[in-house]
């Protein structure tokens, strides 16, 4: 399979502007999404199937992703992969909601950990080696150095919507590693990623704006 295809995308909204349905189709990929809406607001109710919301609106289960918890500020506390019940993702914050670190556990120990810094994150693996990813502008140049010299330093780049809900992931070669893509949602965002091997994924929720829709188109990505 082609990692990039055509695919065309419907949205059907209600009288008050709120994304109902979607549907997305593709040659290799058809699927579709159907929201309930609270009649006396805007916010999606417990009737869409799986998707359940809690009381502030926050997805409870977010398809082919897995489970999701939120502090009280509706950050995202925990992640639970639907595939692997013993892998758990945790979230930190700072007092402004920034997210500083994300620590991913299996069978309740310590596998990997991201730390965010003003322009620098820093991913650590207990199997491999320490990598860094430096956020230029709209870009992201990541370099990842492994000590195995069957797998020699990799350039990857980032190309990134101004809302952060769009990413496209390319190699040195403009071939596509990650698509992660959050669809205008009443707080329900549809996560798509498709991944090579030796590509890590680390998928996370986005909360959406309904009245928000973005467009991630490539563009010359920095020098190296």
């Amino acid at each position: 399979m082609s990692p990039l295809e055509p695919y065309q995308q419907t949205y059907t909204y209600d009288l008050g502007n709120n994304l109902t349905s979607l549907a997305h189709q593709a040659n290799n990929d058809i699927w579709q999404q159907t929201i309930t809406i609270h009649p006396n607001s805007n916010r999606g109710t417990e009737n869409n199937g799986q998707n359940n919301f809690d009381a502030n609106g926050n997805l409870l289960n977010l398809d082919n992703i897995g489970n999701l918890d939120w502090h009280y500020n509706n950050t995202l506390n925990r992640l639970t992969k639907a595939d692997k019940s013993n892998t758990t993702q945790y979230s930190v914050y700072d007092y402004q909601g920034n997210r500083v670190r994300s620590v991913v556990e299996f069978n309740n120990q310590a596998q990997s950990q991201r730390d965010y810094l003003p322009l620098l994150d820093i991913s650590t693996n207990e199997t491999k080696q320490q990598s860094n990813t430096l956020h230029i502008g709209t870009h992201i140049l990541s370099k990842s150095s492994k000590d195995n010299t069957q797998n020699p330093n990799q350039t990857h780049y980032q190309l990134t919507s101004h809302l952060q809900s769009n990413t496209l992931e390319l190699d040195d070669k403009a071939q596509t590693l990650i698509t992660n893509i959050t669809t205008p949602m009443v707080a329900l965002p549809s996560l798509r990623v498709k991944t090579k091997p030796k590509c890590n994924k680390n998928a996370i929720a986005i909360q959406a704006k309904k009245e928000t829709t973005v467009v991630a188109c490539p563009t010359t990505a920095p020098d190296t």
